[in-house]
């Protein structure tokens, strides 16, 4: 057995590395989460077996520190840190070392958090770099070997999360791989404390290797510590990867928060049979159980769970409510950007309007996305949407390292910058048309306020009145939000059908100033007044379809001067023939479309019922300044 030791190699009159890592500090504020979030994520991206859950284990062993001499052999390397640390009047680092000293020396036993995963990869790759998973894992900073470049964890700067869970910064890492056909352990363990003088003329780096001093090489066969092998095979016998916390921060009663964590990062991969996750020797969160797990956790939200950020949890929690909860869901394609699958909740819980974006396996990025923040013209909503594929390696492109937001100014290169916010435009229009496809406002959304009677009124239309006073009525019509008022017709306002002779009618004379009206119209001098209206003539027997049905909750929004979306309620499922006609104060009139150069009075549309559908039309009108109403008729082949 060859000798193995820690050594930490010199700086060569390098840079010296302080106490202080950014890395590490990172992940200080809410370390569990990060630890679970980056953990996670790491061991979905290595995935072997597609057909087959990714299975996470958290959980902590107790182990006599005689049995664990690699333990025992950082005190030296503490000391001399601490001694660089005192010259360096650096307080914060000298109570650090004092107390992961203090810890080593008078345990006897030495608490372990440890992180096992199965169906993966492992840490494959040579061992000696430049390339490859173990490589980057070891002996990288800011370096990442990842499967594709949508995979979750892709910036390398994770690695760093297990060490601030570390009373003493030092992880050992256990892979079994396929090499050559053949089951291979690799061991390593890694400090990282700072640079400190090995002698007078001597300082080293900062970041120190148990394994091989020649090289800093990893262990393999029998000479890997043989707890090592045990922890892992008492929890799977395949390929994958062991991280070993010793001196953890964490302790039994630290289970709870592991749990939520992982529930509200991994809820939908767990929910779609992609992982499952392990949390001591009984808990276990699987396809079968994670909506129960999530409702339980749900409703204990109010308690205190330890080293994790509420808020995002919160958020989190927002996100998964609408996945199990939704009005809504589908999937599809967007040209030029990728697959989605996307839910949408709205129900009387939902008070805000919020777009949650995931990439791959679900696990949330942001609920503050670029262009996806503001809704002033929509119901309140929660929308839910998870990217993959060729989408997810361009939304990869614009996160940040933190993986809570997206950020276009990360591409150095300006080609590809373009390119990227081309195809992100592209996602998020078709968000908002999804969303205005499903919570916009409609008609039955207005409310009728009898109290403002005083205030508001339609004007009387009785030409009667002998003063010819105008008078206050007793309805004004408020909608949701801002939109356009229209004037509600009266009894003897609603179109009648004609019996194709001219109709005696009074013409619209003329107003005076001071809300008079100075007479009842029809002689007074007028280009209309003393001309006979025509009505609208009855429709010829045969003429027209005698099933059409009206289309409710119809939405217009133009798309050019003579181009229009029109978004409606489906009535039925099948072809249907849909014409659409202008909507004014007294009357409609057909509304003539293009199609194909040419003037078509309807168009045929395949519904499907009960769903919220939409059409592009472009009017034969050179502007788009009316109301309109529209009308479906069911087409049997």
């Amino acid at each position: 057995m060859s000798k193995a030791k820690w050594y930490f190699p010199d700086s060569g009159g390098g840079l010296a590395a302080g106490f202080n890592d950014s890395g590490i500090d990172t992940f200080k504020g809410h370390r569990l989460s990060s630890l679970v979030r980056e953990i996670v994520q790491n061991s979905l991206d290595a995935s072997r077996m597609s057909t087959e859950p990714v299975t996470v284990s958290f959980n902590i062993a107790s182990l006599d520190k005689r049995e664990i001499p690699e333990v025992s052999e950082l005190e030296e390397h503490l000391t001399q840190a601490k001694a660089t640390a005192k010259k360096q009047n650096l307080d914060p680092a000298v109570d650090f070392y004092d107390q992961a000293i203090k810890l080593i020396k008078n345990q006897e036993k030495i608490n372990f958090l440890c992180i096992h995963d199965s169906n993966t990869t492992g840490l494959t790759g040579p061992i000696s770099g430049p390339n490859g998973a173990w490589f980057a894992l070891t002996k990288g900073a800011g370096l990442s070997q990842k499967t594709s470049a949508s995979s979750l964890g892709s910036f390398g700067h994770g690695s760093k999360a297990p060490f601030a869970n570390s009373n003493v910064r030092t992880l050992f890492y256990l892979t079994k791989i396929e090499h050559n056909n053949q089951n291979q352990y690799r061991f390593q363990g890694k400090s990282i404390l700072q640079s400190y003088n090995r002698s007078e003329n001597v300082m080293t780096q900062g970041t120190g290797f148990y394994g091989m001093q020649d090289g800093c090489l990893p262990l393999v066969g029998l000479d890997i510590p043989q707890w090592a092998i045990n922890l892992r095979e008492k929890f799977s016998h395949s390929t994958g990867t062991s991280i070993f916390v010793p001196h953890t921060i964490f302790e039994l009663s630290s289970y709870p928060s592991i749990v939520i964590t992982a529930i509200a990062n991994f809820f939908y991969a767990i929910r779609k049979g992609s992982l499952i996750v392990k949390i001591g020797e009984e808990e276990e969160l699987n396809a079968q159980n994670i909506e129960q797990k999530y409702k339980y956790y749900k409703n204990k939200m109010h308690e205190e769970f330890n080293e994790v950020d509420k808020v995002y949890l919160v958020e989190c929690f927002e996100a998964i409510e609408t996945v199990v909860n939704c009005t809504h869901k589908g999937e599809q394609q967007i040209p030029k950007f990728g697959r989605i699958d996307w839910y949408i909740r709205m129900n009387e819980d939902v008070e805000t309007r919020s777009v949650a974006i995931a990439r791959e396996n679900g696990m949330l990025i942001t609920r503050s996305a670029p262009s996806l923040q503001r809704f002033p013209s929509l119901k309140p909503f929660d929308f839910f949407v998870c990217v993959t594929g060729d989408g997810s390696e361009t939304l990869k492109t614009l996160e940040n390292p933190e993986h809570n937001n997206f950020a276009f100014d990360r591409i150095d290169n300006l080609e590809k910058r373009k390119e990227a916010k081309k195809k992100y435009d592209a996602f998020a229009n078709e968000i908002r048309e999804l969303l205005k496809r499903y919570a916009e406002y409609s008609s039955s959304d207005r409310v009728t306020v009898d109290e403002l009677q005083d205030l508001f009124s339609e004007i009387s239309e009785n030409p009667e009145d002998g003063d010819g006073t105008m008078e206050r009525g007793t309805q004004i019509q408020i909608a949701n939000g801002s939109y356009s008022f229209k004037q509600k017709p009266t009894a003897s306002d609603k179109p009648k059908s004609g019996d194709e002779n001219p109709d005696e009618i009074d013409g619209r004379g003329l107003r005076g100033g001071n809300r008079k009206r100075k007479g009842k119209g029809g002689k007074i001098p007028d280009p209309d007044g003393g001309k006979k209206i025509i009505g609208p003539s009855a429709p010829k027997p045969g003429a027209l379809p005698k099933d059409y049905l009206q289309l409710n909750n119809l939405r217009m929004r133009t798309s050019g001067k003579n181009q229009a979306y029109i978004y409606f309620d489906s009535p039925f499922t099948g072809l249907a023939s849909i014409r659409f006609k202008k909507s004014g104060e007294i009357g409609t009139e057909p509304i003539n479309l293009i199609v194909n150069d040419k003037q078509v009075a309807a168009i045929d549309v395949e519904l499907v019922g009960g769903q919220r559908e939409y059409v592009l039309v472009t009017f034969a009108d050179k502007t788009v300044d009316f109301a309109i109403e529209a009308e479906a008729h069911e087409i049997n082949n």
